[in-house]
């Protein structure tokens, strides 16, 4: 193994105290964090957990990285002694000393053998550069076993007194022995072995994080939904709302598949339901995706409502089929009236046209007899769709009623209105002394006798009382009342 350049101008005594006393800060926060990962209860839940899709993947990688993340932090904390040692063997270092600081403090003393193969399911060996007079390595322990994940014994190289490359010797090496090219390596300085430790715990945390915010939030309200739902379904067997008798039981069953099929779904896979936060680089930025479980939410209310809806009629059915009856009642007799107003208008009216009267609901009387007997066999799902429509036709019927009694009545009315205005003009002249009027006189009696005789002609006697309210007008203006 080469070794690597100088890392720049040998450091003096107080930089290198403050270079350790700052990686001593950082080694005992990575130390923190790590162990809170351990503990933390996502991680725990994934170990325990039966995963699939996306989380299984994903926590298998994780996993792995949190493995290396504790190689790392074995080199780490090596790495960080060896140097410790170094400057604790004299109170003022000399330039020798300090040479070998700088190269372990600022140069890429650090080598970790298949570090660069992140998604590897065996970590490669760890070594630590060694620099400066009977260094050794610091990665290695007793008998020549690596720290960390892996367990191959890690190569030893440094410089000699005369700065030749010296290769250590591993297990099973001599004169002749075949020699495997070595694994791949990556060299690390310590700022950037700090740098890449925290870039995999953001990543680990992210996916421990994220599927614990799934199982915190989704499990819990999925079976709040699901007691809700039971309530639901015991009030709808109480009105009779029953799968493949009513819609609504239908919605029930449908709901009650796709609330268990999202639970399971939920605690096998929880990030298949977590939502990044778009821009944010943050562990956990997002939120849990509940569009399956909002969706199903408002499907229950739903059918809540309608079931409500059916209680309801429960309650007040009696009175709802009393006023039913009462207006196809008023229905009836405003139709009876009908017909013997066109009766009536046919004897007294001519030349006109009296509108047919239809005869009474008799398909709505046969459709109050069926609710009435829906309520007297408590089937009530059955019973609140009809009284509904019944409502609206009963309703609609009675209007229909009335317009053909108005419609019936109309050339009576207009009669009247004739009479009416003919006498109210005669009235008048008889004020101004005029009503003797010879001319007048003979066409108040003309338009009298067409609107006081049976059958009436309306246009003839409508016409005739026009006459007469011309001529009243020609007589007020020759005798100067107007």
């Amino acid at each position: 193994m080469a070794v690597t350049g100088p890392p720049g101008p040998v450091m003096d005594q107080d930089e290198v105290d403050r270079v350790l006393a700052r990686l001593g800060a950082e080694h005992k926060a990575v130390e923190d964090s790590l162990l809170a990962l351990q503990d933390h209860a996502g991680r725990r839940l994934l170990e325990g957990a039966e995963l699939t899709g996306t989380t299984a993947e994903r926590w298998a990688a994780t996993e792995r990285t949190i493995a290396l993340l504790w190689t790392y932090f074995d080199v780490y904390t090596d790495a960080l002694r060896a140097a410790r040692e170094v400057r604790a063997r004299r109170r003022w270092p000399g330039h020798g000393e300090l040479a070998e600081l700088t190269e372990r403090l600022r140069g890429e003393s650090v080598a970790v053998t298949g570090a660069a193969e992140l998604g590897a399911v065996e970590l490669g060996a760890v070594e630590l550069g060694a620099v400066g007079t009977g260094a050794v390595e610091a990665g290695a322990v007793e008998g020549g076993t690596a720290v960390g994940a892996g367990a191959v014994a890690s190569e030893v190289a440094g410089p000699d007194r005369a700065g030749n490359d010296v290769a250590g010797s591993g297990a099973g090496t001599g004169p002749g022995a075949s020699v495997e090219p070595p694994p791949p390596r990556e060299r690390f300085t310590l700022d950037r072995l700090v740098a890449r430790i925290n870039e995999l715990y953001a990543r680990s945390l992210d996916v421990v994080v994220s599927a614990d915010a799934v199982w915190s939030a989704l499990p819990a309200r999925i079976d709040l939904l699901a007691a809700e739902l039971h309530r639901t379904r015991s009030l709808a067997r109480s009105v009779g709302v029953r799968p493949g008798e009513h819609p609504a039981g239908d919605d029930l069953e449908s709901i009650t598949r796709e609330l268990a099929a999202l639970r399971a779904q939920v605690v096998s896979d929880p990030l298949a339901f977590w939502r990044p936060a778009p821009g944010s680089s943050a562990p956990g930025g997002g939120r849990p995706d509940t569009d399956r479980y909002d969706r199903a939410a408002r499907a229950l209310e739903d059918v809540r409502r309608e079931i409500e809806a059916v209680l309801q009629v429960r309650q007040d059915s009696e009175s709802r089929l009393l006023r039913l009856r009462d207006l196809l009642s008023r229905a009836d007799r405003t139709l009876a009236e009908a017909r013997t107003a066109r009766t009536e208008v046919l004897a007294k009216i001519a030349a006109s046209e009296v509108p047919v009267v239809s005869g009474p609901p008799t398909a709505l009387h046969e459709r109050l007899a069926a609710a009435a007997e829906y309520r007297r066999h408590a089937q009530w799902h059955r019973l609140s769709p009809l009284l509904d429509a019944l409502e609206q036709e009963a309703e609609e019927e009675l209007l229909r009623a009335r317009e053909s009694l108005t419609a019936v009545t109309a050339p009576l009315a207009v009669r009247a209105e004739l009479r009416g205005r003919l006498d109210a003009y005669r009235a008048r002249m008889a004020r101004y002394g005029l009503a003797d009027d010879p001319v007048l006189a003979e066409r108040y009696d003309a338009a009298r006798r067409l609107l006081w005789s049976a059958p009436c002609d309306l246009r003839a006697a409508e016409q005739a009382v026009l006459r007469y309210q011309r001529t009243a007008g020609e007589v007020l203006a020759a005798g100067g009342q107007e």
